[in-house]
């Protein structure tokens, strides 16, 4: 899960480096990351463990979940779909709605509605590559996204491919990361 947190921070900086029409309000991500065979056994058990959990379990793991603006599809596929809040100030910047760590550095090339992304980061280190396609309007980008990192000493690899979407204006409950800064 935190590999899908992870990759989901870097895929919306790398889209919100060089947006030039962000929005404001309530976007969504759904992501398919393809992980190395030991880490998609482990996601489908997690999976697997969240199905069997009584109506009651499942919601109060849900309700944990959402409050940090993350929900995951369990009913196959492992689509992963992370609601995240853009503040006004936020979107005139142009400053993703992630929180500000991992020490990263972005190289990115934008070539019309595709932005080519390059990062490392030192915390955790991991390095990869992102390319975001906008869609017309601002109000959604679809993304191929490769990252390396190194877990308990060996290297593992991570692909994933997305599709955003603004819903509007209204966050509801969720509130922006950072947005004290």
């Amino acid at each position: 899960m935190r590999q899908s947190i992870l990759l989901v921070s870097l895929l919306v900086a790398a889209f919100a480096a060089q947006a030039q029409t962000m929005k404001p309000g309530l976007w969504e991500i759904r992501q398919q990351p393809k992980l190395d065979p030991a880490r998609q056994a482990q996601m489908e058990q997690a999976q697997a463990q969240m199905a069997k959990m009584s109506p009651d379990q499942r919601k109060m793991m849900e309700d944990m979940m959402a409050k940090r603006g993350v929900s995951m599809d369990f009913s196959g596929g492992g689509v992963i779909t992370v609601k995240m809040c853009v503040s006004e100030e936020q979107a005139k910047r142009n400053e993703p709605p992630v929180a500000t760590r991992g020490n990263c550095t972005h190289e990115v090339k934008r070539d019309g509605s595709m932005i080519h992304t390059r990062f490392a980061c030192t915390n955790p280190a991991s390095e990869g590559t992102s390319d975001v396609t906008l869609k017309p309007g601002g109000e959604g980008f679809t993304a191929r996204t490769h990252i390396t990192h190194t877990r308990d000493g060996k290297t593992e690899a991570v692909d994933a491919t997305s599709d955003a979407s603004w819903l509007g204006t209204d966050c509801g409950a969720l509130k922006p990361i950072n947005a004290g800064k």
